[in-house]
């Protein structure tokens, strides 16, 4: 499964990006859906470990990137990067109130950053 953004119903989709490899496996996956909070990615996937005999519903939490400069901790560097763009709709740092954010850099998205202000973040897959 792939993602992508838009900023509006009249704008053009950004470039799709897998969803990496915690969702997409060798087996096939379909039918996304999200929570209505926007947290949890329900979809249906043949892999192994399921209760059922084929296809079963696998969930994933949907978490925002908030290690802007992917230096591995969520410090002031990070929001740093934010405050600097402030006010506009940069996707990197419009990570609230949903993970893929509201189409404007503000304190929504700070208060997302702070909630999770000196994490270490591991690497991605």
């Amino acid at each position: 499964m792939w993602m992508t953004r838009r900023k509006s119903t009249t704008a053009p989709w950004e470039t799709p990006v897998s969803l990496g490899t915690s969702i997409n496996t060798e087996t096939w996956e379909s039918v996304p859906r999200l929570s209505d909070d926007g947290s949890t990615l329900y979809f249906n996937s043949a892999r192994p470990g399921g209760p059922g005999s084929f296809y079963n519903v696998w969930q994933a939490s949907i978490t925002p990137v908030v290690d802007l400069n992917g230096d591995g901790i969520v410090d002031a560097d990070d929001m740093c990067i934010m405050v600097d763009y402030w006010g506009t709709d940069e996707p990197l740092c419009d990570i609230g109130p949903m993970p893929w954010g509201d189409g404007l850099v503000d304190v929504q998205d700070l208060i997302v950053l702070a909630e999770h202000l000196f994490e270490e973040i591991p690497p991605v897959e």
